[in-house]
């Protein structure tokens, strides 16, 4: 994921996008929140500098963050995604995209950016053993 790619951060809770968001910013990440899983696939339908989403998987409404993830594998194939929950534990494997770890709630954005670097180690080891 370049440095300049737009993050996706989908949470239902205003003080968790707004602390979310300024932590990611003030390590150099530009970032769009939202707070309906229905505004984020319209977000991931029309722009196309989004390179990760970060999402409540409890969104509540009728789109989940579970579905907001598979919508955003549906339209770019390696997209990152970051998955956020109270209850991890609870989450249905099967649904879920693959190569997409999940943060307790609550987090610090600092773990945050610390899974997006791990998840660019590994997509950059990735590429380069698809290249060989």
């Amino acid at each position: 994921m370049k440095r300049n790619a737009l993050v996706l951060l989908v949470a239902a809770d205003a003080l968790t996008r707004r602390l979310t968001a300024n932590g990611l910013e003030m390590y150099g990440y530009e970032v769009v929140a939202v707070s309906t899983g229905s505004e984020a696939i319209d977000l991931l339908r029309t722009e196309r500098r989004i390179g990760l989403v970060v999402t409540d998987v409890e969104l509540g409404g009728d789109i989940d963050g579970l579905a907001v993830a598979q919508a955003a594998r549906q339209i770019e194939p390696r997209m990152l995604v970051i998955y956020t929950s109270r209850s991890p534990h609870a989450i249905p494997a099967g649904r879920k995209v693959s190569a997409a770890p999940t943060l307790r709630s609550p987090y610090h954005p600092q773990q945050v950016v610390g899974l997006i670097a791990q998840l660019r180690q590994a997509g950059a080891r990735g590429e380069a053993a698809e290249a060989a």
